[in-house]
């Protein structure tokens, strides 16, 4: 038996509420092994710039089949002290600002699986770039 491998597929902000903001972040789990995976759960950390931004746990519940791969959803939670300096460093990105372009995520975390011949936690480590310029909205013409 091979171990999985996770790769990020996604991170949306799915809500901004009081104090604290929810993340959907998709993760692509695949599967190199002849026979299905059950993922009985996961959890995961979401960073910035190698700062800790959110926390989430899940229970998918999810098969991956043999030689295949899912896409399994964790919900992270970022409470609104953590979220202080990326709110900052974006409106500052929006009034024309010098900050870097990109930021550096990492998503960590483990998967555990039933009924399969592994025991505890299997980690996984996502890293990547994102493009501020991206996530900014854009000017209109008449605002320039």
């Amino acid at each position: 038996m091979e171990s999985p491998s996770v790769n990020l597929a996604g991170i949306r902000v799915q809500e901004i509420r009081g104090f604290e903001t929810v993340f959907q972040i998709d993760l692509r789990v695949f599967n190199p092994n002849k026979a299905p995976l059950a993922i009985q759960g996961i959890d995961c950390d979401l960073s910035l710039n190698d700062r800790h931004l959110a926390k989430g746990v899940a229970n998918p519940q999810e098969e991956i089949p043999a030689y295949g791969s899912e896409i399994v959803t964790v919900m992270v939670y970022a409470s609104m002290l953590d979220m202080v300096d990326v709110a900052r460093r974006l409106i500052q990105g929006a009034q024309g600002e010098t900050i870097d372009e990109k930021w550096i995520y990492a998503v960590t975390g483990h998967l555990r699986l039933a009924n399969t011949a592994w025991t505890g936690k299997i980690p996984f480590n996502a890293k990547g770039d994102i493009n501020l310029k991206e996530l900014m909205p854009k000017k209109n013409e008449d605002e320039r």
